[in-house]
């Protein structure tokens, strides 16, 4: 019985004051409910909450920025997560906390119950026709019982912004937020922004989330007055800045760095042998085709406007025009490459530009050649020398000499060496190659006499031996005609051979000279890409 009875008392106890609590709580609903029929009674929300009509009503306005979201640099468009605060005083929506159980707030939902300042957004970014010009989400504001009313709508603001894209991808914006009244003048509102005191106006960024692609440096804010031809009557707005700049590492790493090792593969193709025809083509026309694909990807990031063209598309198309001339080049080069003897003409203002002075400039070799300045020497001497004692040689084995040595001491012509020695030192050859031709010239004609001679006295002499002999004569000297005429066509080819050998290193002249252009104007491309506009890669 003792123990029923103390359970009972504490269960006694507990409902006693439950009850009592219940009463508090529908006691102090019943409290907050008369006080908002107390505020609405005779209330409009269409009237200004003024007690003077001719005085302004002062309304502050405060931005927190949440994120950027998007920055549509194409469509001129910024994306912005932010609250706006809004704070002014409604002298109608005073009471006394201690008249209502000391409730010291209320909460409105707005539009239909209390007035609220009409502010909206200007420069407002619309893509659809059916998309609201306001977009804030309507959240209930704040009421305090000195009639201070605190109202903070959230909302994703869409805006239009003016970029200068000339920096681009190393660019920063600045653009801003407008926001004014729609309908109330500065004599009956009046706009003015929540400062803290002692810092200057800026919208708030202690909850600020960072985006990856732009960097938010500051947002500061400013209040303006406009007056218009209409009105004397001042319409105050508020501006908050927002300035950006871009994160430039994407483009560094996925679009700048490539186009420059495409490009500097240009390089390359003036390395390959002017013989390579289609190995050179196919490598610049490729060369050519990248580049002209990452033309085209800036294309689509930029927008399409005339106003300004950005740095990275000069760049590109500056590139563009290199790759393209430095294929033209190789295209001249290899047109001169395979200039064949029957149908260009090597002229001698071609052979002193493109075979003197060229090669010399560029410091180029040449085998049995050596250049000074503007002109060319053959180093091949010796070579006359050997090829006039083989013809010799074998026009003497021809003529059946016996003593060979003798052969060789009437058509060797005796140089000494320090006459050679001089000659060379003097016309570099000519001299060498000009005896040589008058000896072997001098040397024919004097077997082609005896030759005949030695025909007329076998005809004199009628015999059986002597008509085998003039026989044998005949079929001799048709034998050296045909040995001549095949020592013609060699010697025709070997000019051949040489002046297409001519052709071939001009080609090679021409190739490092446009090799050293094309690197001198990539190098200036680059630097005046890196080094005139102030860049700033890794922030």
């Amino acid at each position: 019985m003792v123990s029923s009875i103390n359970i009972i008392i504490p269960v006694s106890i507990l409902y006693f004051f439950s009850f009592n609590n219940q009463v508090s709580v529908v006691e102090g609903s019943k409290r907050e409910a008369q006080l908002y029929r107390d505020l609405l009674a005779n209330y409009s929300y269409l009237v200004r909450p003024v007690r003077n009509p001719k005085k302004a009503l002062t309304v502050t306005m405060k931005v927190f920025i949440q994120q950027v979201l998007t920055v549509d640099a194409k469509h001129q468009m910024i994306e912005v997560n932010a609250w706006l605060k809004y704070v002014w005083t409604d002298f109608r929506l005073r009471w006394n906390p201690l008249d209502y159980e000391n409730i010291t707030s209320v909460r409105f939902y707005g539009e239909d119950q209390i007035w609220q300042p009409d502010i909206l957004l200007y420069n407002r970014y619309i893509e659809d026709e059916q998309e609201s010009f306001d977009i804030t989400y309507k959240t209930n504001a704040l009421v305090y019982n000195d009639g201070v009313i605190n109202w903070i709508p959230p909302g994703i603001f869409k805006l239009s912004c003016k970029m200068d894209i000339t920096l681009f991808p190393f660019d920063e914006q600045i653009c801003f937020m407008k926001f004014g009244s729609w309908t109330y003048h500065g004599f009956a509102l009046d706009l003015r922004l929540d400062v803290v005191k002692g810092q200057e106006p800026s919208a708030d960024l202690s909850t600020y989330i960072t985006n990856g692609e732009w960097h938010l440096l500051s947002a500061p804010a400013k209040r303006e007055e406009k007056f218009y031809k209409c009105c004397r009557e001042p319409y105050p707005t508020v501006k908050f800045y927002l300035h950006l700049r871009r994160r430039t590492f994407y483009y560094v790493f996925n679009v700048i760095l490539p186009t420059l090792l495409v490009s500097f593969m240009s390089l390359l193709a003036f390395c390959l042998p002017a013989t390579d025809l289609s190995e050179k083509i196919g490598l610049q026309t490729t060369i050519l085709l990248s580049v002209c694909f990452f033309l085209t990807i800036l294309s689509e990031m930029t927008p399409t406007t005339s106003e300004a063209v950005p740095l990275l598309g000069v760049f590109f198309s500056a590139l563009t025009f290199i790759v393209a001339i430095s294929t033209t080049f190789t295209i001249l080069v290899l047109n001169i490459r395979y200039r064949q003897i029957t149908n260009h003409y090597l002229t001698p203002l071609f052979r002193s530009i493109f075979l003197e002075w060229l090669p010399w400039c560029m410091m180029m070799k040449r085998p049995d050649h050596k250049f000074r300045k503007g002109s060319s020497y053959r180093d091949s001497s010796a070579d006359h020398c050997v090829q006039c004692a083989k013809n010799a040689e074998l026009k003497s084995i021809l003529r059946g000499a016996d003593n060979q040595q003798q052969v060789d001491n009437d058509t060797l012509y005796p140089f000494p060496a320090e006459t050679l020695s001089l000659s060379r030192k003097v016309g570099d050859g000519l001299f060498i190659q000009r005896r040589c031709q008058v000896h072997e010239a001098a040397r024919s004609e004097k077997f082609t006499r005896g030759m005949r001679a030695c025909e007329r006295t076998l005809r004199e002499d009628g015999s059986e031996l002597a008509n085998v002999l003039v026989t044998i004569i005949k079929m001799y000297e048709v034998m050296v005609t045909q040995v001549e005429r095949i020592r013609q066509r060699i010697a025709l080819k070997r000019k051949r051979k040489d002046i297409q050998d001519e052709w071939k290193f001009a080609a090679q002249a021409v190739d490092r000279f446009c090799l050293i252009i094309f690197t001198i104007v990539f190098i200036i491309c680059c630097s005046i890409f890196v080094f005139i506009p102030p860049i700033k890669i890794l922030d």
